[in-house]
């Protein structure tokens, strides 16, 4: 199973994130991260879209951040395995929940503040196993 498959769009909403605040709409999220080749792409588009709306090749993707933070994830081998966690959307944050082994969350949660857009990364429904 890809992490494409663990994606809840029926729990993903493009509203803004929980508790977000007034960032300027194009900055890249929380490590100040820009993927360059992907705002290259997406400045092709008129108007170009935010960064958490930026899809696997720059065009618009209401669930553009979950989806490239699949893509990131399916390209790890250690973390391929993983089928106990579901990858969620809201905003510009991104939602983890179900249950997996510390280190592993620690890797996933680092792959995911670095994805530029990323504001947020909630994992208060993931439960840490050992």
């Amino acid at each position: 199973m890809t992490w494409h498959n663990k994606i809840d769009f029926d729990h993903c909403d493009d509203g803004p994130a929980h508790g977000a605040s007034s960032h300027s709409p194009m900055t890249p999220g929380l490590t100040n991260t820009y993927d360059d080749e992907l705002r290259e792409k997406a400045g092709m588009h008129t108007p170009p879209p935010p960064p958490e709306c930026m899809g696997l090749e720059g065009e618009y993707d209401s669930f553009g951040l979950v989806r490239r933070l699949a893509q990131t994830l399916d390209q790890q081998l250690d973390l391929a395995s993983i089928d106990t966690l579901t990858l969620t959307q809201h905003g510009s944050a991104l939602c983890l929940a179900g249950s997996v082994d510390g280190s592993a969350l620690d890797r996933i949660v680092d792959i995911a503040k670095h994805l530029d857009g990323t504001r947020e990364v909630d994992v208060s429904q993931v439960s840490v196993t050992h």
